[in-house]
């Protein structure tokens, strides 16, 4: 996505936003009761909780679309319901919806153009100012080359950037966002919230974001405000709210939390009991049936894990029968816990730091005495770097090396400034294959040290 940033009134601040006593209800329901919230000017901050918490509800107080039962609603120190008018606010306040539906075939441009509503007079209509806003909203969303075409012929990544260009046509100080990315794919998710992240840095707008997704929500919030049971439950940076007993009081269940392997912020992995007692139970029965054939020394396998993307294949292969080794691993990386949990060989180095030389050189000597290496679809950035170029060492000195999943553009998933895409190609290049899943991965594991071939 290309764009510049979008200019904002002068001085380019954002609004402050303050929730005193807030109490919603619909009727005699009472959806959230007594809630105190603070976003400071200029801050991406985020709203999680379970379905039914009071998130979208919430939204619509501050947008003048829901009136409180109690309590009050400040921008920038004034009561947005009893001091300022449904004009006043909609200039101050935009909000992009999880859905915008449209009855009639508006164009982009028109579309972008409701955005100025709340400054155009009834009787005079747009102005040539409002017209220059609303292209510069688009050329800050990329959207400008879609001016002429309707929504229904875009694409869901399209069509949600339109909707965020009305709303900052606006030229609001504080931006809502309602699940802005609940339909997208997750290469469009980042593409929108990069967006926002950049208009929030670069022109001060404030930012209050319900997020269905937890991750997203730890990459891109400096402060996260847990909804649950009525009320705030938590607030602070995200380490502070996504801990495992605060998710486990809003969400119930369990979940492992551990950190992003490129971004460093909290990772949050859900278990499923009903395939713990799955696995249990299969492993009950005797596991997976042995193939047939001579018997064999079960085979060593080194898995380069992180960030919670291997704890499957790490069981896949327990269950088949292979002794595994993984790493190196951040203590406290969902991997890690994984692997810790399996009874697993975990070549471990400290938590929220880059590897280091100690636990990469013992994992290439794993990767060296290991039948067969196999890296995961973890990204890559410089805090990693040196454990994957231990795999093309590996590779280099005969080991066998498949990858699983990553996609099949190796830099969707380098943040090196293209030294891991180069590595990645190169294994490729060398007949490393990659593998769609862990099954496959356990029948290429096995093919390779039986002296069959790779599928």
């Amino acid at each position: 996505m290309t764009g510049r940033a979008l200019a904002l009134p002068r001085p380019a601040r954002g609004a402050s936003l303050v929730l005193e006593g807030l109490t919603l209800a619909y009727g005699s329901r009472v959806v959230l009761a007594g809630v105190d919230l603070r976003v400071r000017p200029g801050e991406f901050a985020g709203l999680i909780g379970p379905n039914a918490s009071g998130k979208s509800t919430l939204i619509k107080a501050v947008s003048r679309v829901m009136r409180p039962a109690s309590g009050r609603v400040l921008l920038d120190g004034r009561d947005a319901w009893r001091q300022m008018t449904l004009a006043e606010v909609a200039r101050a306040v935009a909000v992009v919806p999880q859905d915008f539906p449209l009855d009639f075939p508006f164009t982009v441009e028109e579309t972008v153009l409701m955005g100025r509503l709340p400054y155009v007079h009834r009787l005079r209509g747009e102005q040539p100012a409002d017209l220059a806003r609303a292209r510069e909203a688009m050329v800050a969303t990329g959207t400008l080359r879609l001016a002429d075409r309707t929504l229904a012929e875009l694409a869901g990544g399209e069509r949600q950037r339109v909707v965020l260009a009305k709303a900052l046509a606006q030229e609001p100080r504080l931006l809502l966002l309602d699940e802005p990315t609940s339909h997208l794919d997750l290469g469009h998710q980042v593409e929108i919230l990069d967006l926002v992240l950049r208009l929030n840095r670069e022109a001060g707008l404030t930012v209050l974001a319900v997020l269905h997704d937890l991750n997203l929500a730890a990459m891109y919030c400096r402060r996260l405000f847990l909804l649950g049971g009525g009320g705030l439950l938590a607030e602070g940076s995200p380490e502070e709210v996504l801990t495992p007993d605060l998710l486990r009081a809003a969400f119930g269940g369990r979940v492992l939390v551990g950190r992003h392997p490129v971004h460093g912020c909290p990772q949050v992995t859900q278990v499923s009991p009903g395939l713990e007692e799955s696995h249990r139970r299969a492993g009950e029965d005797g596991g997976p049936t042995p193939a047939a054939g001579p018997v064999f020394a079960a085979p060593r396998v080194h898995v380069l894990a992180g960030g919670g993307t291997c704890g499957r294949l790490l069981e896949v292969f327990v269950e088949a029968g292979f002794r595994v080794s993984v790493g190196p691993l951040n203590a406290g990386d969902a991997d890690w816990r994984t692997g810790r949990a399996l009874g697993l060989e975990v070549v471990t180095d400290w938590p929220f730091s880059p590897l280091g030389r100690r636990s990469t050189r013992r994992a290439a000597g794993l990767m060296r005495e290991a039948d067969a290496v196999v890296v995961g679809p973890a990204p890559f950035g410089r805090g990693n770097l040196a454990a994957l170029e231990a795999v093309a060492a590996a590779a280099r000195a005969g080991r066998p090396v498949a990858m699983v999943g990553g996609g099949p553009d190796p830099a969707d998933r380098d943040f090196t400034g293209g030294r891991a895409a180069a590595l990645i190609r190169e294994l490729k290049a060398g007949g490393s294959p990659t593998l769609r899943g862990p099954a496959e991965a356990v029948t290429w594991v096995r093919s390779v040290t039986r002296g069959g071939d790779a599928p």
